[in-house]
């Protein structure tokens, strides 16, 4: 019977994206060479449309966080085992501050990776669905990001969340979400599931929102191009994404 589990962050951890969008071969044998051991489970900001292709090339059988928190799914099928949603009023709340920049692009609930790299939707076109757990605008300059999440930070319900974008390394994307609904309260999720205490369990990650993931594991693992403040937390650095650091980490715990 597992009784450990490793949890780890998809990009810029397992997947040098928007480079490289699928794991290497050494990382995929790597991966399956632990499952006997150890529950391994993806965290990621991705939702499953945009997440299937790297969760289902990593071979990954046990539960995964998604959308920045909000699911966790099976990572073979998609079925949602647990989501969060935001409180109505306050997704009604985001919603009229992204208004506030109509040609701002976005994404809601679910998306797949040509709505994101392609940034198929702007907010001033966008028809928001009734239920909402996930809210992102993409691509932003800095400036603007700490202004809108100043704003949504005030709404007590909600968590916003700014990691680098994919489009350019000096922008970031905002996300929005229930404030109970992070990586750390769905990893919490995932252990009851599985029965796994939390000082059996590893979180490797790169960026600023896997600080979330470190508030919910008991071994803390930094990849090596990750953002200093999360080097500073890790109990471990490993190597870079680029140098296949997280295959390299497996492979020594094998």
């Amino acid at each position: 019977m597992r009784k450990k589990a490793i949890i780890f962050d998809l990009d810029g951890t397992a997947v040098d994206s928007p480079i490289h969008n699928l794991p290497s071969e050494r990382l995929v044998r790597a991966v399956v060479a632990l499952q006997k051991d150890y529950w391994m489970c993806a965290a990621t900001g991705r939702g499953w449309s945009c997440g299937k292709d790297v969760l289902r090339a990593l071979r990954l059988k046990d539960p995964c966080v998604i959308a920045a928190g909000t699911q966790i799914c099976n990572p073979q099928t998609g079925e949602i085992l647990w989501q969060k949603n935001m409180d109505a009023a306050d997704a009604k709340r985001v919603i009229e501050i992204f208004r506030e920049y109509p040609e701002s692009h976005m994404l809601c609930n679910d998306y797949s990776l040509d709505d994101y790299l392609s940034k198929n939707f702007r907010v001033k076109d966008y028809v928001f669905p009734e239920t909402v757990f996930f809210l992102e605008l993409i691509d932003l300059p800095e400036n603007v990001v700490q202004v809108i999440a100043e704003k949504i930070r005030k709404i007590e319900g909600l968590a916003c969340i700014a990691p680098i974008g994919q489009h350019n390394s000096a922008h970031r994307d905002i996300h929005v979400i229930n404030v109970d609904a992070t990586k750390e309260q769905a990893i919490a999720e995932i252990l009851k599931m599985m029965g796994v205490e939390r000082n059996n369990t590893v979180g490797i990650g790169d960026g600023g929102n896997d600080i979330h993931l470190f508030n919910a594991v008991g071994k803390r693992v930094a990849i090596g191009n990750a953002i200093e403040k999360l080097k500073g937390l890790a109990d471990l650095v490993i190597r870079s994404v680029q140098d296949d650091g997280l295959a390299e980490y497996f492979e020594s715990l094998s």
